[in-house]
């Protein structure tokens, strides 16, 4: 899920607790959490041609097509590691931590603050910078993301959203479980009205171990689409993987029946 805009004054108040350890912040157990990530990108870029240059251009290198549209395509990855600070958990339930990335190449991210839901819901920072992969993990962190009361008989449970800008919906079906170590299928889709019309479809698999409320894997494989312009249409294809490296409380089972 996108992160959700903060109002100044939210922002200020949610700073000032994670800051100054205020007592509306229920203190939790310090705990941080490692996650080895691969991150690899391929975007295609589609350019109606016709009636330019008689409609069979050379557009330079990466380019193709003499039947009216002229093809780009071009692709990058990283890996790395992405280190969460789990800090306090409100009362509502949301959990704050921070957040960083170490990438061999070119994605490493400073420590950004953000506050996450069991519904998905990521309100962070409006001045730090969270890369995709980045919050592919922490949208998972939130208290009662697996909450047995919303999960129905097919161990099914949907998430929605919808503001001026987008539209959310998430289906979540645990296909396996075995004592609380879960395999969770996710099919979700984003719809974005602004800045421009994109929809993006999202498949993922969680490895999620219920008794420690984390995941330990994340598969997650999108596709974008969306239109440039009057005449270009662009697909971007991305793919995130993450695993468990360490976790500071490994061992520590939380006393709690599964679905």
């Amino acid at each position: 899920m996108r992160s959700r805009v903060l109002g100044t004054a939210a922002l200020a108040a949610l700073l000032f607790a994670v800051t100054t350890g205020a007592s509306d912040a229920v203190t939790v157990a310090s705990r941080q959490l490692v996650y080895n990530f691969t991150w690899g990108t391929q975007s295609d870029l589609s350019v109606h041609t016709s009636g330019i240059n008689g409609g069979d251009a050379k557009i330079g290198s990466g380019a193709s097509g003499s039947t009216g549209t002229a093809d780009f395509r071009g692709g990058v990855g990283d890996r790395g590691t992405i280190t969460v600070e789990l800090l306090k958990e409100q009362p509502d339930k949301g959990l704050i931590l921070k957040v960083s990335e170490q990438a061999e190449n070119t994605r490493s991210a400073p420590a950004a603050t953000c506050v996450v839901y069991g519904t998905t819901g990521v309100i962070c920072d409006p001045n730090a910078t969270l890369n995709p992969e980045e919050m592919a993990l922490i949208r998972l962190l939130g208290s009662n993301f697996v909450d047995p009361n919303s999960i129905d008989a097919k161990r099914h449970w949907r998430i929605a959203d919808t503001t001026p800008d987008y539209s959310l919906s998430s289906d979540f079906t645990i296909a396996k479980n075995a004592s609380g170590l879960m395999t969770i299928d996710e099919n979700r889709e984003v719809r974005e009205q602004q800045p421009t019309v994109a929809v993006t479809n999202i498949n993922t698999t969680i490895g999620y171990d219920f008794n420690r409320t984390i995941p330990i894997t994340v598969d997650e494989y999108s596709i974008a689409r969306s239109q440039t312009g009057m005449d270009q249409y662009q697909t971007v294809k991305t793919q995130i993987v993450l695993r468990l490296k360490s976790d500071s409380l490994e061992g520590t089972r939380r006393q709690s029946s599964s679905p």
